[in-house]
């Protein structure tokens, strides 16, 4: 009779012990799902390895890649637009949104932390630098990249309406940032911000900027009056970074779809872009310019090139 009732107690015990372990497992693997699985370097534990990626989110087909143009005679690097996605209406609460851009696919995205969940707002094309790597100095033509646990900033939001660069092509000092600059702090390095592509909508989605990132003129508009703020945090993710666990499950979940999703293995590298053949794009015969806006000309005594710093001053003048 002891026998039977201490058999029975261990029975008990073995079911409970079951029950609890199974009910951890799910509850693991459902925190698993939502976490950012970086590590200290932040490197993307979860799907840094390409046939996990491939898993989860299938790659582009090879017909959608990279090409090396030249514009104005300078390369640079295009590759097939996608559709802009702007969707106010799933958004909560403006300071729990967050920009992530991914260096690799040519993204921007807007999230919302909402509860445990992580709902995408908006995606629109972008254009970063020339060169692939993070930036190491000034004038090295990289954007520079950060990870989820040391993100850049938002500090201002500054009118760039009458903004102007020469770009050291033939067309002059011409306007070329959209109607706003949104500054970002970017540890050791200045003058690093998301705006708009006047004169230079072709570039985007590619490589062609000075480290800076472009947008399409009616999405950096969007971007600012509806989802950006003072504050708001950025992460750039490095070339080699592929999809974090929780843009994962908002592409999944709400049943989303893209045109770039590329293999980091067979994205160029900066050697080949320098070597490739290029493809015409733009030539110094084309017309310079297609707008009349006033632009803001360089002052007298001033290199041709102003500082994103001078070309701000100047117009509060």
């Amino acid at each position: 009779m002891k026998f039977k009732n201490v058999l029975g107690k261990i029975t008990i015990t073995t079911a409970l012990l079951a029950m609890m372990a199974c009910s951890g497992s799910a509850s693991n693997k459902e925190a698993k799902a939502g976490q950012q699985a970086v590590d200290a370097d932040g490197v993307v534990v979860e799907v840094t390895d390409e046939k996990a990626a491939a898993e989860a989110l299938p790659f582009s087909s090879d017909d959608v890649r990279e090409h090396v143009v030249l514009d104005f005679g300078n390369r640079t690097v295009r590759t097939d637009a996608d559709e802009a996605i702007s969707m106010p209406h799933l958004m909560k609460n403006k300071q729990k949104c967050f920009i992530v851009m991914s260096k690799k696919d040519y993204y921007l995205y807007v999230y919302e932390a909402q509860g445990k969940d992580t709902v995408m707002l908006a995606r629109y094309d972008c254009c970063f630098a020339l060169k692939k790597g993070n930036k190491q100095k000034k004038g090295d033509m990289r954007t520079p990249h950060c990870t989820m646990k040391n993100p850049f900033s938002i500090s201002q939001m500054a009118d760039a309406s009458k903004w102007c660069h020469d770009f050291g092509d033939g067309r002059g000092s011409i306007k070329s940032y959209g109607d706003y600059f949104l500054r970002l702090v970017t540890p050791g390095h200045s003058g690093i911000g998301i705006h708009g592509s006047t004169n230079n909508a072709e570039s985007v989605p590619g490589r062609a900027s000075e480290g800076c990132i472009r947008l399409r003129d009616q999405d950096i508009r969007d971007l600012r009056q509806t989802y950006a703020f003072v504050g708001m945090k950025v992460v750039i993710k490095a070339e080699d970074v592929d999809d974090l666990p929780f843009e994962i499950h908002a592409y999944q979940k709400q049943n989303l779809s893209r045109k770039r999703h590329f293999d980091g293995k067979k994205t160029l590298t900066n050697e080949q872009i320098q070597n490739a053949t290029p493809e015409q794009g733009r030539s110094k015969g084309d017309k310079l310019r297609t707008d009349t806006t006033k632009t803001t000309a360089a002052p007298a005594g001033k290199d041709k090139n102003m500082t994103l710093e001078e070309l701000s001053a100047q117009n509060k003048k």
